[in-house]
């Protein structure tokens, strides 16, 4: 992608926050969110390079995961799920300098502990374990030192949270002060991020008119439901 559309992409992007800036009664969420957002945009950007799947850092990559994620101001507080992005992430770029002559086991349980710190929720703690142990095993790389490695990592996090649990800080520092998102704004995460992939990976992969025709069709349909959004047209809760 060449840079004039690269940058008008992230100038649409970013006006797409404006309204949630404005308008919203949690300005600190958004803040947080719009800053996760632009970071997670990088780290994907880099995660598809250090994948090999784009020759060097790709402003395509960046500026279409930060237009298709700004557009729905319903994720312009989901600062949670972002999180959870920038830390699986920062895993698998840690797992791609994995050394395949020598055990992985600083490598594991790097990305172990960044699943542990940003997986607060359950249902994602453990799914994110088992793909990361899926991974590793689909490479080979399970041996008993590396699980290990990853079993301390875990075994951190438990005795963290047991500790602040015994101290009554973790329904403080959680439960109470960070709201939960809804499993409608997880779905709708979830399918955002993936859709995002498939119009960022299809073009790349596969380079043609249809793939170049989805991309662009995918983009505007963002901007489109962002638009209506704000116009209180298309409200979704």
């Amino acid at each position: 992608m060449n840079l004039p559309r690269t940058i008008i992409l992230f100038v649409l992007g970013s006006a797409m926050w404006i309204p949630s800036l404005l308008s919203s009664p949690s300005l600190v969420s958004v803040l947080i969110t719009l800053g996760l957002t632009l970071t997670n945009s990088l780290l994907v950007m880099q995660f598809f390079y250090r994948s090999k799947i784009t020759s060097l850092p790709s402003g395509f990559v960046a500026s279409t995961w930060w237009i298709t994620l700004s557009a729905i101001p319903m994720l312009h507080t989901c600062w949670q799920a972002q999180l959870v992005i920038a830390g699986l992430m920062l895993a698998l770029i840690v797992l791609q300098k994995m050394d395949f002559h020598h055990e992985p086991t600083e490598e594991v349980f790097l990305a172990t502990l960044l699943c542990c710190i940003v997986a607060v929720v359950p249902s994602i703690f453990y799914s994110g374990i088992m793909m990361l142990w899926g991974y590793l095993i689909a490479k080979q790389q399970m041996t008993w030192r590396v699980w290990s490695a990853s079993l301390i990592a875990i075994a951190i996090r438990v005795i963290v949270m047991l500790v602040l649990h015994y101290m009554g800080w973790l329904e403080v520092i959680w439960m109470e002060n960070i709201p939960r998102l809804t499993w409608l704004e997880w779905a709708v995460f979830g399918g955002v991020w993936v859709a995002s992939f498939l119009a960022i990976l299809l073009p790349i992969r596969r380079p043609s008119m249809a793939s170049g025709i989805y991309h662009m069709a995918y983009i505007i349909l963002s901007l489109t439901i962002g638009v209506l959004w704000h116009m209180n047209i298309l409200y979704i809760h």
